[in-house]
């Protein structure tokens, strides 16, 4: 199984779904408690929005071949700014009501998980190493406490405000967003690599030595008639399930060892089988 390799990840997804909880909720309650106009502009904002959003996703599989490493980097500098952005921006906005408050959570929400999307394409060809060198320690310890210093010092300045209600709440939620530095931190310093398959040697059997594990290289899982082995263009193979999570709804999938793109036409179940190696896992 291929798992989110980055904290901003695992942050987005969260954020993604709260978002449309939120949103569910917005849609229902707004025309409870408000009149008819302030729900026609809810709709015509999630109009926009799904449009919008419908562009990014037809331009997903162009747009996000743009994204180098590099860039990837930038991308959790831009989510930490986003959370940023929102805990100085309610300051400006904190006698807003709920509506009000709702429309800064949406636009800083949805702004977030469309620069996540071009981080999630990622998954499988990038990894991140926290742990490292005592320098990289350090310094993810130092943006943690950074990270705690702004929104203790948020909320001390929001105590002050009347009502305080979206002050407190705006930074605490987006203190979230901003631990999105500690990505940024540790790509800059190296820590953003390539993703490296794990191999196993067997120990030796009959005077011979298997030279490698007869598994998928991203999940490590053995092959198997359950764990189908399928083989890519390039000659690399994985195992099916990971084959299906690579392609997502696409029709391309790229090698995570080549990174070389084989097109899938139709179902996974149309790349050939390496039955190659399961004759080697059922030798073992």
């Amino acid at each position: 199984m291929i798992t989110p390799p980055f904290l901003t990840n695992y942050i987005q997804l969260a954020n993604i779904a709260v978002t449309i909880i939120a949103s569910v909720a917005a849609y229902i309650l707004t025309p409870i408690f408000y009149e008819s106009d302030y729900f026609k502009r809810l709709n015509v904002a999630f109009i926009a929005t799904a449009i919008f959003i419908g562009f990014v996703g037809g331009s997903y599989n162009s747009l996000s071949e743009y994204v180098s490493k590099s860039k990837l980097i930038i991308s959790f500098f831009t989510i930490f700014s986003c959370g940023l952005t929102a805990k100085i921006w309610i300051f400006y906005q904190h006698d807003a009501d709920l509506l009000g408050l709702f429309y800064i959570f949406f636009v800083c929400n949805v702004t977030s998980a469309i620069i996540y999307v071009f981080v999630h394409k990622h998954i499988g060809e990038y990894q991140m190493k926290y742990r490292g060198s005592c320098g990289r320690t350090f310094f993810i310890s130092l943006m943690f406490g950074i990270n705690a210093l702004i929104l203790v010092l948020g909320i001390t300045i929001g105590a002050e405000y009347e009502p305080k209600f979206g002050i407190i709440f705006f930074q605490c939620y987006y203190s979230f967003f901003t631990a999105s530095l500690v990505d940024f931190v540790v790509g800059l310093g190296g820590g953003l690599q390539d993703y490296e398959p794990v191999h196993i040697e067997l120990p030796r059997r009959n005077n011979h030595r298997t030279t490698a594990y007869p598994g998928c290289p991203i999940c490590i899982q053995k092959f198997s008639e359950t764990e189908i082995p399928r083989v890519l263009k390039c000659g690399h193979t994985i195992c099916q399930q990971c084959a299906r999570n690579l392609k997502g709804e696409t029709n391309k999938i790229q090698c995570p060892t080549c990174r070389q793109e084989t097109i899938v036409e139709g179902s996974i179940e149309s790349l050939p089988k390496n039955f190659a190696v399961l004759d080697i896992q059922q030798e073992n």
